[in-house]
């Protein structure tokens, strides 16, 4: 079966109106909220080192870096800006492959629709088909890609999907988009190893570039495999390490399913890693039934539905990147601030006395039983506070599973944009880009958004 060639033709021939209204109104949301995280992640030191190695190499001023206020090329812009929409951890996550989707699609889309003139509706399209293209081959490639072999699938898919948007902007045709597609394939990457240090968003914003690169060589002449998804020795069988993988499942699901309902766009609502999020809002509905006080707290449980420690690989940070991946410190800021915000993760914050000393008093366990099983088996955190007095106390929180916009309301999405676009526009840009995301499919070309984006 021509399963990379399949989905090239879905690529091409799928149109906005073949997506239900609510796949529009959620995808609209995730690329308000990813451009959100940008702008706060353009001030972080990752965009500072980016900066200075993108004036290394210069570059046709093409394609907006956003919240620093100049152009370079598409495919350096999708680098930097995908690795500003990851640098916080703070956007969005999608069930289905375990990846941060809008971090590599955005910032993929957004620099070729600049460059080539396309409209607000152009770049929508483009970053549902990426979208629908990285999902289809995650849900058919073996669990063991995100659960044992360590890869972090963000940089793998996203390359796929952040492709497919690019070859869809630039109007390749199937055979040339099946290149695109196959040349992503051999520049994907990332490493959970990584997690905890600027090489995490790094993953996002090389993903980025490699799919712009790939549709930009093949759109010149470049040549790749018109089958790097299915076959033998392909993306699929490599990263499902061999077995339990399913390329015709792949190809049938485009069009027949709707991932961005099915799989839908989880909104974060704390800037760290999504595996400590239900923890975390489980902490924070036993504060609100009482006052939490370090001193009195012998020790805490957190059960979770994966087998620890996943992503969350730093039970003991030294710094604040770390604590991004620490369910110890991200429980311990919770009990001790009241709030988890972009202003938790800081080396001074994290290895602030009374963090340290409550860290080691949190322990992470899989639910009895489910030990060994597959990821999000039950979907569900337990939190279980022991206190010196013999008090226990739990709470349990569950992850949302159905709608495409999860974790917010679209007014919340908005919200949390004005807060986060803030830190790099001015108010006026703020509320005027926020009104042209609202109306995306109406906007025209996007160049004039690009532009105040930049900051």
């Amino acid at each position: 079966m021509e399963v990379t060639k399949k989905i090239a033709q879905y690529v091409v021939n799928t149109s906005l109106e073949n997506f239900p209204p609510e796949a529009i109104v959620a995808a609209k949301a995730a690329i308000i909220d990813c451009l959100g995280c940008a702008l706060a992640g353009s001030k972080e030191p990752l965009a500072d080192v980016l900066v200075n190695y993108l004036n290394d190499l210069g570059g046709k001023p093409a394609a907006t870096v956003i919240g620093r206020g100049f152009k370079t090329t598409a495919q350096e812009a999708g680098l930097i800006n995908g690795a500003m929409s990851h640098a916080l951890d703070y956007d969005d996550i999608t069930f289905i492959t375990k990846t941060h989707p809008s971090a590599v699609l955005i910032p993929a889309a957004l620099p070729v629709a600049e460059e080539v003139g396309a409209s607000g509706r152009d770049m929508l399209l483009a970053y549902l088909v990426g979208f629908e293209v990285a999902c289809s081959v995650g849900d058919a490639i073996s669990p063991a890609y995100f659960d044992d072999l360590g890869w972090h699938p963000t940089g793998p898919l996203g390359a796929l999907g952040a492709a497919a948007a690019a070859a869809r902007l630039l109007g390749l045709d199937v055979e040339q988009t099946a290149m695109a597609i196959s040349l992503g394939a051999s520049q994907s990457s990332g490493l959970r190893q990584n997690f905890g240090t600027m090489t995490k968003p790094f993953h996002a914003g090389h993903a980025c570039k490699s799919g712009i690169t790939a549709a930009k060589l093949v759109r010149g002449g470049f040549t790749a495999g018109t089958d790097a998804l299915e076959g033998r020795f392909g993306f699929m069988r490599a990263f499902s390490g061999g077995n339990d993988y399913d390329p015709e499942k792949a190809a049938a699901s485009l069009g027949e399913r709707c991932f961005m309902i099915e799989s839908g766009i989880e909104i974060k609502k704390y800037p760290c890693c999504g595996s400590a999020h239900l923890a975390l809002d489980a902490t924070k509905a036993l504060q609100q039934q009482e006052i939490l006080e370090a001193a009195n707290i012998e020790r805490i449980e957190v059960r979770v539905d994966f087998d620890p420690p996943r992503s969350l690989i730093h039970s003991r940070p030294k710094e604040g990147l770390e604590g991004k991946f620490s369910m110890q410190y991200c429980l311990a800021a919770e009990i001790l601030d009241g709030r988890v915000g972009m202003a938790s993760f800081t080396d001074e914050q994290v290895m602030r006395p009374k963090a340290q000393e409550l860290i080691p008093k949190i322990e992470m366990k899989r639910h009895p039983g489910y030990e060994g099983q597959l990821s999000w088996t039950e979907a569900n955190h337990e939190v279980e506070i022991h206190l010196k007095d013999g008090r226990v106390l739990t709470q349990r929180a569950e992850r949302a599973t159905t709608g495409s916009l999860r974790g917010a309301t679209l007014e919340e999405v908005r919200t949390k944009y004005l807060d986060t676009a803030a830190i790099a526009l001015t108010s006026e840009n703020t509320a005027t880009t926020l009104q042209m995301l609202d109306n995306l499919e109406d906007i025209g070309p996007v160049g004039p958004l690009a532009d105040l984006l930049g900051g």
